[in-house]
């Protein structure tokens, strides 16, 4: 053999960092709160904006609350980054008919309810909030 082929090594399969094998996943939809500030741009600490109006319809009869957003202290960058980065979610009333839909960025995790509390019970009559889940809508 030529002195060269001697100093290859096969590649090593274990990690590199021990505690990071590739079977080692985290098995949480949390992110930690040390983490949620660094990757969250918000100005608040969640923010949503509804994007479709089933109530009021699309002929201009009732007004639309199509881009409403909240909470009041939320600026343009918050909004933006809901209709980018937020879950899906619809407002329904007591009978599961659709009432509005639109989007939560929560980094937390913590403000699921937000669009009911803040808005869909008192300008819409929404008694539930459910999310986009595998395909279908899913009660919080």
């Amino acid at each position: 053999m030529d002195g060269h082929s001697e100093n290859l090594r096969e590649p090593r399969s274990e990690p590199i960092f021990a505690g990071l094998a590739p079977g080692d996943e985290l098995e949480t939809d949390e992110v930690p709160e040390s983490m949620v500030s660094e990757f969250a741009s918000l100005t608040t600490p969640y923010c949503w904006v509804i994007t479709e109006d089933a109530a009021a319809g699309y002929d201009g009869a009732e007004p639309s609350v199509v881009g409403k957003s909240g909470p009041g202290e939320a600026v343009a960058g918050d909004v933006t980054e809901a209709l980018t980065a937020g879950r899906f979610f619809r407002l329904v009333d007591g009978q599961g008919h659709e009432l509005a839909i639109g989007r939560l960025y929560d980094p937390s995790g913590r403000n699921e309810l937000a669009p009911l509390d803040d808005f869909g019970r008192q300008h819409l009559g929404a008694l539930n909030i459910e999310f986009r889940a595998e395909g279908d809508w899913q009660a919080a």
